[in-house]
């Protein structure tokens, strides 16, 4: 099952948020969270919160665990990043 979260009209270059992607994909979902408190750069808060988003729709939703989470894919696109 998939679930995503979306973050809309964050006024930040893809480029930069891409950077940060790259990191957390296809890693757990746990882990991806822990990693993106360590890098310091203000994107890495924004795909933290909408991974966060995402975790969430899957435990509320679904019914599904944050453990058991892996982040499939994530990108940043013009306009809004998905997780």
């Amino acid at each position: 099952m998939q679930v995503q979260a979306v973050t809309k009209n964050f006024r930040m270059s893809a480029q930069k948020m891409r950077e940060v992607v790259r990191q957390v994909q296809g890693l757990p979902a746990e882990e991806a969270l822990a990693i993106l408190q360590h890098v310091p750069r203000k994107s890495a808060r924004v795909v933290a919160k909408t991974l966060r988003s995402a975790i969430a729709n899957a435990e509320n939703n679904h019914g599904l665990r944050a453990s058991n989470l892996v982040v499939a894919r994530a990108a940043a696109e013009i306009g809004r990043a998905h997780v």
